[in-house]
């Protein structure tokens, strides 16, 4: 079930609509939509550039002309699933995939040319643009609506835009066919119809015309599709999700209100280059776009998209968003009153609620806004909370904005807890309370892992559509793992004895987030990466972790293999993203430093005897670690505060590379070791602090020894240490220490 999806309207309908409605319905199934509509009963996955009208009219792709031409001879007789009205011969029949129709046939319900060239400019271009604003009239109503509330409740411009975007984007996930369709239609359909003549100045000019020269305007002139005149029906130039709810943000100049953030003709040029992006999605990076069939033959196509990862870049190229000129935290949107949500139909509170999570997943993908002001860590998380109460009130327990709402609650609060104020200290995992009332990490764990089964169960009944469920499990595991790991460091013993996320349970959420993105769970992917779109790569980065986190050694050669394929396609999105964010950076720093990190432990699992073996995984190791510290997102590491989970992590792996690599007889670069002691030394004062503070987190919080046992500090500093004297005695001798 998704959020926003196409409604596809009966076959009835009165005499004003019958076209637009006949259009939709042999639309639909073309892109993707439904599966049931007769005669066929079956969707498609059409390329609207490969489409023809022909094709549009009787609602199925027609097979080639060799395929036709043969059928066409041979005369076959009737066959199951096929009509005839004289009985001698069918009328339509499947040639493989597509629908053979016979020569001057009259099936019932066809649309005929004389219909159809109603359309212009573009006939095919408007049909379809039509009947994409037909099927989701209801969604852009919802999205409108949500809109009109963001521009009243003093939400910042910025988020506003973004959470349209991520409205939009919603809408895209549902039906990504027909959005792309509808998107290619628009953008024919506005060429078509721009009448550059109107702007030529004409005073050096006499005499009449030839018709088809520029001419000054006339009555009727311009874009007839523009406004409520009879001819805009029939020649469309808007997307109505995407053209018709922007302004409804009130980001533009208006005679009443007064000056916007935007001139009203700006709208038009942030609306196409949504379009553009949304035709990008899919791509490395900007998340994956699968397809899918059915038992009866019917495709339909899936998304899994991270917000912040699409609508960032888009909003800072619209409005140059950056947190240099900011003197303030962004404005969050406020939700309605219960009563609110009540008064408006499902697709409304679907709209209203998804603005928190909306909103939220952008203001966290800007890394640079939340280390400016950390409070929105907890802003946003509040958001989130208030949005899941309201929607145990107004929505079915089991509405898809319910599910994703309540999983995104529970990931961000075990998220943040290395990560905030009091709770960044794991010293009461068990379920107790520290001295200053804070709450112990267990009871949002365990309501984490509840809530991954709960997104899983959902998934397999089809309360979740699969690209949602792949990006809440996907999430979930890395919260949990992150957390866990973060306790280990820091207690004793090492590691967390919760059992909560048993091996078992975490395999069985992986195999259920590579079956939901159409991959096989069962196949080893390290054998068949060079095979698989590098979007899917792209999203293989946790995966490989969790395959490393076995120890075993084949287990480690198949991560390694993974994460070195992962880690090419990272690095290659962030060069060609024009728009530098912090999160994008540290995307393609992570991957070379889990790779780093599988390397190093694949060459400690490697026994002596195969000492060739060892170094080549050590050298590997090296070259990535090599790699992390060019990266320019890595110096962000010891910006304030230092004590950053990302820093502890760095600071180890890298070091440990560089330390086993040099006992291991390979040299390392003097400039690495130098750069590795500087991380070290941050993250050594750091903890250090903390131990004489008691403080259990950056914002010297109390969580010592006394709580519970932080206290195993001493033997990470210790490794930490021994690894930085190493290192930098390395770096003072130039030569490999003994």
């Amino acid at each position: 079930m998704h959020v926003f999806p196409a409604e596809i309207p009966a076959a009835e309908a009165r005499r004003a609509d019958v076209v637009e409605v006949r259009v939709a319905r042999k639309v639909a199934p073309l892109f993707g939509l439904d599966g049931d509509i007769p005669p066929f009963r079956r969707s498609w996955v059409c390329d609207y550039t490969e489409l023809s009208l022909t094709e549009i009219g009787r609602g199925a792709p027609s097979p080639d002309r060799a395929e036709r031409s043969r059928l066409d001879v041979t005369r076959p007789d009737r066959a199951p699933g096929t009509s005839s009205t004289d009985g001698d011969e069918p009328e339509w029949m499947w040639a493989g995939r597509a629908v053979w129709f016979r020569r001057q046939s009259s099936l019932s319900g066809t649309l005929s040319n004389a219909t159809l060239n109603r359309y212009g400019p573009d006939t095919k271009a408007a049909a379809v643009l039509t009947a994409a604003n037909r099927l989701l009239r209801g969604a852009t109503a919802a999205v409108s609506e949500a809109c009109r509330h963001l521009a009243g409740s003093g939400c910042d411009e910025e988020v506003r835009l973004a959470v349209w975007a991520g409205l939009v984007l919603e809408v895209y996930r549902a039906q990504p066919a027909l959005v792309v369709a509808a998107i290619q239609a628009r953008q024919v359909q506005r060429s078509l119809s721009a009448r550059w003549g109107m702007q030529v100045d004409r005073a050096g000019v006499t005499g009449t015309d030839a018709p088809s020269e520029v001419h000054p305007p006339t009555l009727g002139d311009g874009d007839s599709s523009v406004g409520d005149g009879p001819a805009a029906r029939w020649r469309p130039t808007s997307f109505e999700v995407v053209d018709a709810t922007l302004p409804a943000l009130g980001l533009a100049d208006d005679p009443t209100t007064g000056p916007g953030l935007v001139t009203s003709d700006a709208l038009d040029d942030i609306a196409s280059a949504w379009c553009h992006r949304l035709l990008g999605v899919g791509r490395p990076g900007r998340g994956v776009v699968w397809m899918t069939e059915d038992a009866r033959g019917s495709r339909h196509v899936h998304a899994m998209v991270r917000v912040g990862a699409v609508v960032a870049p888009f909003v800072a190229a619209c409005l140059g968003a950056s947190t240099g000129g900011r003197m303030a935290p962004p404005t969050l949107p406020t939700l309605p009153d219960v009563d609110v949500l009540t008064a408006v139909s499902v697709q409304r509170r679907r709209a209203y609620l998804l603005t928190a999570h909306l909103a939220a997943n952008y203001v966290r993908y800007r890394d640079e806004l939340l280390q400016d002001w950390p409070q929105l860590r907890a802003s946003t998380r509040d958001l989130v909370s208030t949005a899941v109460d309201r929607c145990s009130e107004v929505l079915d327990a089991d509405d898809p904005v319910a599910l994703q709402l309540g999983a995104y609650s529970s990931y961000l609060d075990v998220w943040d807890l290395p990560r905030t104020g009091h709770d960044a200290s794991p010293v009461a995992f068990d379920g107790g309370t520290t001295d200053n009332g804070a709450s112990g990490w267990t009871p949002p764990m365990r309501r984490l892992v509840a809530s991954q089964e709960r997104v899983l169960r959902a998934w397999r009944a089809g309360h979740l559509d699969p690209g949602a469920a792949a990006y809440l499990l996907e999430v979930g595991i890395v919260a949990l793992r992150d957390a866990e790991t973060t306790w280990s460091l820091h207690t004793e013993p090492a590691g967390p004895n919760t059992g909560m996320t048993s091996p078992a349970s975490v395999g069985a959420w992986w195999s259920a987030i590579l079956e939901a993105r159409g991959l096989d769970p069962g196949a080893d992917l390290a054998k068949t990466i060079d095979s698989l779109s590098p979007a899917q790569t792209f999203h293989l980065h946790h995966y490989a972790a969790w395959l490393a986190r076995s120890g075993r050694r084949g287990d480690l050669r198949q991560a390694l293999t993974l994460q070195e394929r992962v880690a090419a396609v990272r690095a290659e999105v962030t060069r060609r993203e024009p728009v530098g964010f912090a999160a994008k950076s540290a995307a393609a720093r992570a991957s070379h430093e889990l790779a780093a990190e599988i390397a190093t432990e694949l060459a400690l699992a490697t026994p002596e005897r195969e000492r060739g073996a060892r170094v080549r995984a050590l050298e590997v190791a090296v070259r990535h670690a090599r790699t992390v510290l060019a990266d320019p997102s890595t110096s962000g590491l010891l910006r304030p505060p230092v004590a950053q989970p990302a820093t502890l992590r760095t600071a180890r792996v890298l070091a440990r590379a560089f330390c086993t690599a040099v006992a291991n007889g390979l040299s390392v670069d003097t400039r690495d070791a130098a750069a590795t002691v500087t991380l070290l030394d941050a993250v050594i004062d750091n903890e250090r602090t903390d131990g004489q503070t008691g403080g259990g987190g950056r914002n010297g919080q109390d969580g010592g020894d006394r709580h519970g046992g932080r206290r195993s500090d001493t033997a990470l500093l210790a490794t930490l240490r021994v690894w930085r004297t190493e290192l930098a005695g390395f770096c003072d001798d130039g030569r490999r220490p003994s």
